[in-house]
């Protein structure tokens, strides 16, 4: 049989909820955070292939040395399923067909056609914004059969996963645009600097080239946040991208010239991650501090400005003692993503 995988995006008609604005005003909003996950099962036969799929969904990142989960994740069964409504982030496993509250809470979230298509198909999945309230997100992954409910969520794990990541990206940001920008430090970056960024109100600036060092920090307290961007002329941006020892100097650089800090080479991890359609290439490490006994993490991009003859260094940091890092570190990352070396048009 035919298995439906139904990813959709937020122009799609499939998708209940719009992408506006106007659902941030009188609406309530999800609590919690942006790493809560609830997972609902609509009978309770599921609770094994649910225990299958968190243990396959759950990544872990290391900050220095504490390991933090990607996600934490409560599951909840058929009686309970109401408790997921608070959550920002929910995944409802439905055996079609068998009934309950939660597969008739999954079927008012998503249109008679696409649940058609998944009566008569193979099952599917299928996600929603906004269910029940402002800044949630619900993934319904959905199958007649248990066995092939299983095989539909372990085929598509790494695509669920990206789903919420996606889109807590994308909620962060409305949330931002919401609270408000700092639009004159957005503007004075622009206008001065020549990259666009959309700085959270809560952020100001802390340092401005300081000794004619190329770089501009913008710090949040109650924890420290840093979001560091410098950069360097050169005739070849993306070319520089293969010379890795240059770009470990460039960030060294920058944490002696505006933090008296030293970076640690054992720490370095290497990836490729994406924002929308650009490939950037992150660093992300350890770092301590020359002023005082303390360090942290950090998470560095670097990206190819070909138009300028730049290349940009945009780093992230965090000082916070005794305290999960991968919340803010979320929260920045979104943040980095609307880097751009021209003013987005409204």
């Amino acid at each position: 049989m035919k298995n439906w995988l139904i990813l959709t995006a937020c122009a799609v008609t499939l998708l209940t909820g719009g992408c506006g604005m106007d659902k941030e005003k009188g609406i309530l909003m999800a609590a919690g955070s942006y790493g809560d996950l609830a997972v609902v099962v609509s009978d309770r036969d599921l609770r094994p292939v649910a225990d299958r799929f968190v243990a396959q969904f759950v990544t872990e990142k290391t900050f220095v040395i504490k390991p933090e989960p990607s996600f934490k994740v409560d599951i909840f069964e058929p009686d309970r399923w109401e408790l997921a409504k608070g959550y920002k982030n929910v995944l409802m496993l439905v055996a079609l067909g068998k009934g309950g509250g939660a597969e008739k809470a999954a079927r008012g979230e998503i249109s008679e056609p696409t649940w058609e298509r998944l009566l008569s198909g193979g099952g599917g999945v299928v996600q929603a914004k906004d269910p029940w309230s402002t800044y949630q997100h619900l993934v319904v992954a959905a199958s007649r059969d248990r066995n092939n409910l299983g095989s539909i969520l372990n085929r598509n794990v790494g695509k669920i996963r990206k789903i919420f990541e996606d889109s807590n990206r994308e909620r962060i940001l409305r949330r931002n645009r919401y609270d408000g920008l700092n639009t004159n430090l957005v503007n004075a970056n622009m206008d001065r600097l020549g990259f666009f960024l959309e700085v959270p109100g809560q952020y100001q600036q802390n340092q401005l080239e300081p000794d004619g060092f190329p770089g501009v920090e913008m710090l949040r307290q109650r924890p420290s946040r840093g979001i560091t961007v410098t950069w360097q002329e050169t005739t070849e941006p993306s070319g520089v991208l293969a010379d890795r020892d240059r770009l470990i100097e460039m960030r060294e650089q920058m944490g002696l010239k505006m933090h008296s800090e030293e970076i640690l080479p054992q720490t370095f991890e290497w990836t490729t991650v994406e924002w929308g359609d650009r490939k950037i290439l992150k660093l992300e490490g350890a770092w301590t501090s020359n002023r005082f006994d303390g360090g942290g993490a950090f998470w560095c991009y670097f990206i190819p400005d070909e138009q300028h003859g730049r290349l940009w260094c945009l780093d992230l940091l965090v000082y916070a003692p005794g305290m999960d890092k991968m919340p803010m570190f979320r929260k920045m990352e979104a943040v980095a993503s609307t880097f751009a070396t021209e003013r987005p048009r409204s």
